[in-house]
Formats: C-alpha cells, structure tokens, sequence
C-alpha cells in the first residue's frame, strides 16, 4: 500500500513540474520573487510553499551558489541590444 502512495506523489510532483516547473524557473531567473509568481499564475493550486521549493531545488541543482551564470545586456555599434551568457564570479 505504501508503494501505491509513493507512485501517487511521484506522479503527483511530475505533473505539477510539467504544468509550472519551467515557467516558475523562468520567472525566477527574471528576478521575480515567490510571492509575485503565485500572483502571476492566478491559481489555487501554486503555493507560495510549493514555489520556495521549486526554487531551492533549481538553485541548488544549478550550481548558483558555487558561480552559475547570468545573462548581461550588450549593445552593438548600432544601439542594437542582445544578451550574453557570463560566468558568475564569486569573490571571497
């Protein structure tokens, strides 16, 4: 019976991080905070709870907290503005 509630819940958090999992990252790396996501989707069924932690898992995962990357607006002689991938550097 065990089993039966281990698949349920599994099946559960596959589910809910096909529905907001790439959305809530997104919005996050946007600079978004857990309060203005649940805002943003205007469902009863995202948590602020459930946000926190899809957000801790992402960031630790992702490898934030030891450099991880950022996205830098650059413009070109023309005024045209594009984003660059660049490696976070942690001073001590």
């Amino acid at each position: 019976m065990e089993q039966n509630g281990y698949m349920k819940k599994a099946l559960s958090d596959l589910a809910f991080d096909v529905s907001f999992g790439d959305s809530i990252r997104h919005l996050h790396n946007s600079g978004y905070t857990p309060e203005e996501i649940v805002k943003y989707f205007d469902t009863s069924t995202l948590t602020e709870d459930k946000v926190r932690e899809v957000i801790a898992k992402y960031e630790s995962s992702s490898g934030k907290k030891d450099g991880g990357y950022e996205f830098v607006k650059v413009y070109d002689e023309f005024g045209k503005a594009s984003f660059v991938k660049r490696r976070i550097r942690l001073t001590e």
